[in-house]
């Protein structure tokens, strides 16, 4: 059974960002939310302003180079392993990064966490399944990576794989008809038809779960392609953490966004 993504504003209860005053500061380069943070201090390392903090700290990697997001991510955690305190940030981390209803999702954010973890083998890391399990699942289909092949049925019983199929671009819709966020999306979708066909993107709707004849009644627009992809789910071929999912490849399978919002990827320079 897979987790639907609430069509929501926020995710976190209270978010913190959203009642607090974000400073400048956060923008410039030199400076670090973590300045007289006491990371010795279990109290301190629990407390909601570490969340908070660590929040800030999110916001401030999106006007670094991946470079410099990278030696950030590596500065925090090191700071944690010094003082036993790396179970917090990698919690945090996964919360904010990895679960499907945060508006901070980001794979790749969340990759520099686990490659450090991995790369220093730290114990919080190592003895837990469920972070050895998200270091392989995040690594599938990143950005700039070819798209995984996959075969598939379509609703007139036609059989195809993802690598078969010519277009521009394609938009990968990973979705469940009886979702109301899938059919929220769908709607979406639908509305900007005109803007997608401009650029030549294919919308291609893909089902992944067991209930078939929920996804034989679905209707779908006739310039999409519907299909039923059930190795996907069965060989986790794809990172799919809830429905709905959007993938957009180029003619060349690559992946140019994983995961993402749909406005984002209608801001896409095609």
């Amino acid at each position: 059974m897979k987790i639907y993504i609430l069509h929501i504003a926020l995710f976190f209860c209270g978010l913190l960002l959203i009642n607090s005053p974000i400073s400048a500061q956060v923008l410039l380069p030199q400076y670090s939310v973590w300045e007289g943070f006491t990371f010795g201090s279990q109290q301190a390392v629990e407390s909601r302003e570490a969340e908070e903090r660590f929040a800030r700290f999110l916001l401030g990697l999106e006007h670094q180079t991946p470079t410099q997001q990278a030696e950030l991510i590596g500065a925090l955690l090191a700071k944690a392993e010094q003082n036993n305190a790396t179970a917090r940030f990698l919690t945090l981390a996964e919360k904010y990064l990895y679960d499907p209803n945060s508006p901070y999702r980001n794979d790749e954010w969340y990759l520099l966490f686990l490659q450090y973890a991995a790369t220093h083998q730290l114990a919080d890391y190592t003895t837990n399944p469920r972070y050895l399990k998200h270091y392989t699942m995040v690594q599938k289909n990143s950005v700039g990576s070819p798209a995984t092949d996959f075969p598939f049925t379509t609703q007139a019983g036609e059989k195809g794989r993802l690598y078969n199929l010519q277009s521009p671009y394609i938009l990968l819709f990973f979705h469940d008809p009886n979702c109301e966020e899938c059919q929220y999306v769908k709607q979406q979708l639908e509305s900007q038809y005109t803007h997608f066909a401009q650029q030549g993107v294919q919308v291609v709707a893909v089902y992944i779960d067991d209930e078939v004849e929920a996804w034989r009644k679905a209707q779908y627009p006739s310039t999409w392609l519907s299909i039923y992809a059930p190795e996907i789910d069965q060989q986790d071929l794809y990172d799919i953490k809830a429905l709905p999912t959007l993938y957009l490849i180029d003619a060349k399978k690559r992946v140019l966004h994983k995961d993402a919002r749909l406005d984002k990827i209608s801001n896409y320079k095609f």
